[in-house]
């Protein structure tokens, strides 16, 4: 729940003054707190009965109110209230106690931070419960006035489940020959659709998904009556839900039989698409977003209006300036060579629709639309006319929450649009706010990294990889470390951006864009020392690419350089979750003399066994482990046990994070052959460390 709005909190405690504690934390964080003590159960009681409240904090040890009672009195008086628990000291033992009665979570006294992130989850976990019932409300009302409108229809409409009538109006009834409704209920509806008909619709004749909705189907077909007759109809098929079942609604709408049978001209079209049809123009873009969910494939939306349009009404009158949108929109239709749907939501605004069309795409036909329309003169009424329009453009998928919300984006960029530092005459897409609430972080990382890649603001840097003792393999090792260009403000990238990149959909695409820009600064860096080889981090999205390694073969033949110049590296964790591919990049990168790294290693519960199943020549310890190394003698322990397990794999040892010396003389003892961290170098623009140093 929003901040401002008044919090209902129930306090079961045995002091004022701890009471109080809670509420200034709480009132300290900008919430508005109606508090209430209950120090017993019967006070508890009385409370639970006045009204609803929005949570309960209570202390896990207090004998006049335990914990299991107050659960209890929760469930037995139908209340929906999340708990908190306070305990005085971290115990696990209470902590699962808590969370098996059913708490949100169990916190200690005086964390009061935490206490916060917990309330804040439990509010908005019940704002979502509660707004679900209510929704549930809502469809219930809905459904039974749909009912009722189904009932009295003059359209003739069954609802089909499995092949079989399980509704029926009078009207369809009446339609198939049938004196009463109940007489065609279960009976197939193939049997009233004509032989020659009936392949046209056998695709819904079966089973229905609920999780993937079918595409709406029109045409005219030829239905048989009872008696045997048939006739010319026009028919629409919906998939709906009927008590709480995904159905097909079958409706007969002889209105549409002439328009259906009726080859329209290119007037008619440009009549349909120039008349205001905002009811036409939601269902349109309802359509684009079911589509986008239902195949995971993004739909578009391009919002046309024609520049300084208000003007030309002013001037022309608003007979010609409607002739003059008339004249656009049949251009317009003309310029597209795929299908799209158009309508006009308003005087000024042409709304087209593009079934799963990318941004990329559709920007390419928006900036295209736009381009032309420039050029074109437009005789209108023994006169001509130059217009310009500008397009906001926003995609369709699960992400756009409503019909609404796409025009709201799409206007918000024809505003921009219409600036003072730019006067229209232009096509733009909406670009969500990443700090935005309706923005998610996996969506905040895509959009940031796809707005990098374009604006070529990625940047890579190379810290080098050092041999701890002499005698290595005389190669100079240099780590590929990705970031963002210095002129990118920090407001501009999400929190924990390159890490939550490297879990994202674009992924692979980066990971292409860094491997591209670390062959031509290795092909400079190998004319003037021949041993430098890349370790390049590869993200999951790319070792379990089938393409990728084909794509890397070409990158490779394009720069001239060896497959064996890279060390790909990819995380244990990743390894792991997709061995069988972990593996096969790895089998594939030694036929050409690569090598392979895995990353963060030592954490998983026996970290030994993916040596076994994937073939690796380094391994790099993870952090946490280098730090309890430093920490402890149980981390000395864990690292000594680790660095023994590796003895006779053959496998290359790397510990980064070597921020100062005290701890080379315990990796040189424990056979570490390479070492990274601040304390040889930091990140660089250039490959230019000295690796005739000692370390």
């Amino acid at each position: 729940m929003p901040q401002d709005e008044l919090l209902k909190i129930l306090l079961a405690d045995r002091s004022h003054d701890e009471a109080n504690r809670l509420i200034s934390i709480l009132r300290s964080a900008d919430y508005q707190v109606d508090a209430k003590l209950a120090s017993n159960e019967e006070q508890l009681q009385k409370s639970l009965s006045m009204r609803n409240w929005d949570l309960l904090i209570a202390p896990m040890n207090f004998e006049p109110l335990p914990i299991q009672n107050i659960f209890q009195r929760i469930r037995r008086a139908e209340r929906d209230i999340p708990v908190i628990l306070i305990n005085d000291s971290y115990d696990p033992s209470k902590l699962i106690e808590g969370l098996r009665l059913g708490a949100e979570d169990v916190v200690v006294e005086d964390q009061d931070q935490h206490l916060l992130k917990v309330v804040t989850r439990a509010l908005a976990s019940v704002n979502e419960r509660r707004q679900s019932r209510e929704w549930e409300r809502k469809l219930s009302l809905a459904e039974k006035r749909t009912a009722y409108l189904m009932d009295i229809a003059r359209f003739a409409i069954a609802v089909v489940q499995e092949g079989t009538y399980v509704y029926v109006n009078e009207a369809c009834a009446a339609l198939f020959g049938f004196s009463d409704t109940e007489e065609i209920l279960c009976l197939p509806v193939i049997d009233n659709i004509a032989n020659t008909d009936r392949e046209k619709l056998k695709a819904y004749m079966v089973p229905l998904d609920a999780g993937q909705e079918i595409v709406p189907f029109e045409a005219a077909v030829k239905i048989v009556a009872a008696q045997g007759k048939e006739t010319e109809s026009f028919l629409e098929i919906n998939q709906i839900q009927y008590n709480g079942e995904p159905s097909l609604q079958f409706t007969i709408n002889k209105d549409k039989l002439f328009s259906a049978n009726t080859n329209q001209t290119e007037e008619a079209t440009a009549t349909e698409f120039s008349a205001i049809a905002p009811q036409l123009v939601y269902e349109m873009i309802s359509r684009g977003i079911s589509n986008s969910v239902q195949t995971g494939q993004d739909s578009a939306m391009l919002n046309i209006q024609i520049d300084s349009f208000d003007s030309l009404k002013e001037d022309l009158g608003i007979a010609k300036a409607e002739k003059i949108a008339h004249s656009l929109v049949t251009y317009i239709g003309n310029l597209f060579t795929q299908n799209f749907e158009c309508g006009r939501l308003s005087e000024n605004c042409f709304v087209v629709v593009l079934m799963e069309t990318g941004e990329e795409q559709a920007l390419q036909i928006a900036e295209g639309i736009v381009r032309q329309t420039s050029e074109e003169v437009f005789d209108i009424d023994s006169e001509t006319f130059a217009l310009t329009t500008s397009i906001g453009g926003t995609l369709l998928n699960e992400n756009v929450s409503s019909v609404e919300r796409a025009l709201e984006r799409s206007q918000q960029v024809i505003e921009l649009l219409h600036s003072e530092e730019n006067p229209g005459n232009g096509a733009r897409f909406f670009v969500p706010d990443i700090h935005s609430d309706e923005v998610s972080q996996n969506e905040a990382v895509v959009i940031t990294a796809r707005r990098l890649l374009n604006d070529k603001q990625f940047s890579i840097r190379y810290q080098p990889i050092v041999a701890l003792s002499s005698g290595g393999t005389g190669k100079e090792y240099y780590e590929v470390i990705l970031g963002t260009s210095g002129e990118v403000p920090n407001d501009d990238i999400p929190e924990d951006f390159i890490n939550n990149l490297f879990k994202s959909d674009i992924a692979a695409e980066v990971d292409r864009w860094v491997i591209n820009e670390a062959l031509v600064s290795l092909a400079s860096k190998l004319r003037s020392n021949p041993n430098t080889q890349l370790f390049i981090n590869i993200s999951p999205q790319s070792f379990s690419d089938t393409e990728f390694l084909s794509w890397l073969k070409q990158a490779l033949d394009k720069s001239g350089l060896p497959a064996n110049a890279l060390i790909f590296q990819f995380r244990e964790t990743d390894a792991v979750r997709h061995l069988n591919q972990a593996a096969a990049i790895s089998d594939e990168m030694k036929k050409v003399q690569g090598q392979i790294s895995i990353a963060n290693f030592g954490l998983a519960i026996n970290p030994l066994t993916t040596l076994q199943r994937v073939a690796v020549d380094f391994v790099k310890i993870d952090r946490l482990i280098v730090e309890k190394l430093q920490q402890s003698a149980e981390g000395k322990a864990e690292f000594q046990k680790l660095m023994g397990g590796m003895t006779g794999t053959g496998v290359d040892v790397i510990v980064p994070f070597v921020e100062k010396a005290n701890v080379l003389p315990i990796l040189w003892q424990q056979g570490v052959q390479y070492i990274q961290g601040h304390y040889i170098q930091a990140p660089a623009a250039e490959m230019g460390y000295d690796f005739t140093e000692d370390p």
